[in-house]
């Protein structure tokens, strides 16, 4: 099984139990043998009409055996045909690096369903009913489920009514049948309740562990931007008020030396000397603190990733690329908060890599993950978002499927406001 399984538990899960269900519906069937095997469904009845082709009827000479051998043939290879189909649809339905378009996941989770009518597997339905709520919006997994039910309840109707009339059968009886059939569909609602509710919790897990990985990750950003403010407050009153002091100061220091008249203490140019050191310390200090200190993108973006429990995400930074506009910075955690979300949401992704580097006159990130692409050329609202900030900044966006599987993405903006 490829190593990408590992990572989704709910594509584990669902291949695990459709291969568990197949060895309980085949080793039934297998060890039924042509006697007890209840062929009383779609296949079976192909089964014996196939049969009935090449067999002779039973005679009061025959007693209908070879017929009745073949027709368990018959079905027993067919119904392994199908149980082995129905794993391989379900593998390409929920292969998280498949690249398909919405209608082809409908028909793959169509002819599951078919499957499943023709078996007459409650064990193979409940495994449809469980894909229509994990991988479906509900209203649309809501309206297959009940195509399957009532296709369901219609085909044992039918199937009944056929029974009744070769077997015969008393009313109490047929209403028994009609009781476990209609309990088998209520079986297959259940599944898809479940399901719903396990992947509505799961999605509410990651959604609250991704919103508190960003809440503290823009805390971390927004910290930077605070101090960067303060310093920049601070060095305006030493310029405003220290510095203003320490000039008037120097000039009567100075003017009380011109009208010393040559009688000088030494204590009064000394003072005068000293205020002059002072005052040049102070204009170096102003200086400093005005100058643009760096953002720590890399700190905020490490406190973002590490707190998103899947996919695993690793992010690369250029040491020697410095942010110092705090629009860069915003904008690029922006962008890069967005496709690790789509990437939560859309990609079943196990891994998700983020490169931030200078390269030539521009800031360049690359964004890529492992996981099934984007079905269509149609772009969203987040991505719209991303290239419209970039935009203000003189900035480009390129997005697309990867040559091999997964997406990607490439953000450049011009180094003004980052020193190399």
């Amino acid at each position: 099984m490829p190593s990408r399984f590992k990572h989704n538990q709910f594509v584990l899960g669902a291949l695990l139990a459709a291969v568990l269900f197949a060895t309980i519906e085949l080793f039934g069937v297998w060890s039924g043998g042509p006697v007890r095997a209840d062929l009383n469904n779609p296949l079976g009845m192909l089964s014996r009409a196939v049969a009935a082709w090449f067999t002779p009827a039973p005679s009061l000479l025959r007693a209908g055996s070879d017929r009745a051998e073949l027709a368990f043939t018959l079905f027993f290879y067919a119904d392994a045909a199908l149980v082995a189909l129905f794993i391989w649809l379900l593998y390409r339905r929920v292969d998280p690096g498949a690249r398909r378009s919405p209608s082809r996941n409908e028909g793959l989770i169509v002819a599951q369903l078919l499957i499943g009518l023709l078996i007459d597997s409650v064990l193979f339905n409940m495994v449809v009913a469980a894909q229509l709520a994990a991988l479906m919006a509900l209203r649309r997994g809501l309206a297959w489920l009940a195509v399957q039910v009532v296709v369901g309840l219609a085909a044992d109707l039918y199937l009944l009514l056929g029974v009744t009339e070769r077997q015969g059968m008393a009313d109490g009886m047929v209403w028994t049948v009609m009781f476990m059939v209609s309990l088998e569909r209520v079986v297959q609602a259940l599944a898809f309740g479940i399901a719903h509710i396990v992947g509505r919790e799961r999605r509410a897990r990651l959604s609250l562990a991704a919103a508190h990985a960003e809440l503290l990750a823009t805390q971390s950003l927004l910290g930077d931007l605070v101090r960067s403010s303060e310093r920049m407050r601070i060095a305006r009153d030493l310029h405003d008020v220290v510095g203003h002091h320490l000039t008037a100061l120097n000039l009567h220091l100075d003017l009380a030396l011109r009208q010393s008249d040559g009688k000088v203490a030494a204590s009064l140019r000394t003072s005068r000397d000293l205020a002059h050191d002072m005052l040049a310390e102070v204009r170096t200090m102003v200086g400093t603190e005005r100058r643009d200190q760096p953002i720590h993108l890399r700190e905020a973006l490490l406190t973002m990733c590490s707190g998103i429990p899947a996919p695993k995400i690793r992010v690369t930074f250029d040491d020697q690329c410095e942010i110092h506009s705090a629009a860069t910075a915003h904008a690029l955690f922006y962008c890069v908060q967005e496709a690790i979300t789509n990437a939560v949401r859309h990609a079943q992704a196990k891994l998700l890599t983020i490169d931030v580097g200078c390269r030539g006159d521009a800031l360049v990130v690359t964004i890529a993950d492992d996981g099934r692409g984007r079905a269509g050329d149609k772009e969203g609202n987040g991505l719209r978002g991303m290239r419209e900030r970039l935009a203000q900044l003189g900035g480009v966006l390129s997005a697309g499927n990867l040559p091999l599987r997964g997406f990607g993405l490439a953000l450049s903006v011009p180094l003004a406001g980052v020193a190399p």
